[in-house]
């Protein structure tokens, strides 16, 4: 049993809580210092792009927190390498948020169209440049993973 003066200062949980706007979360207004909080993410949270997700590491600027980058962030290179990376990054944000949140039918079409625009951006890319995965060559004749050049090789280099 804790002393009755450490009873005094816990956090009521049956107080109404504060809402915020996007870079905050809700708060007990009388919540107790170091103690670890996680803010609930909002449903119809404004968004990056798939670009800027993957250059600030979060497709969401709430998430976007000042202390965890002391710089500004690097732009990525105008590659179709680079642009697959993006696709797969939101798709991989996206599908985290939708975790939390399954009934936001914003983010799900969202989702579904970076999930058909990353098939079809990697089916393009293989056909240009060669495999990108070792899946890529299943269904060849033969196995050529290991004789391809790797993909960051080839984004540097003129089509074949």
């Amino acid at each position: 049993m804790l002393p009755s003066s450490s009873m005094n200062n816990m956090v009521n949980m049956n107080e109404p809580t504060q809402m915020c706007n996007d870079k905050q979360g809700s708060l007990p207004s009388c919540a107790p210092l170091a103690v670890p909080y996680v803010p609930f993410q909002l449903e119809d949270s404004v968004k990056y792009n798939q670009k800027e997700g993957l250059e600030n590491g979060t497709l969401f600027p709430g998430l976007n927190l000042p202390f965890h980058c002391a710089t500004t962030p690097n732009p990525l290179p105008n590659t179709a390498l680079a642009e697959l990376m993006a696709l797969e990054f939101a798709i991989g944000d996206l599908g985290l948020y939708l975790d939390t949140h399954p009934n936001d039918a914003e983010v799900l079409e969202l989702y579904t169209k970076y999930v058909a625009l990353e098939k079809e951006g990697r089916k393009r890319y293989v056909a240009t440049y060669g495999p990108i995965t070792q899946t890529d060559v299943a269904g060849a004749k033969e196995y050529t993973w290991l004789r391809e050049p790797w993909p960051w090789e080839l984004s540097e280099r003129a089509v074949k």
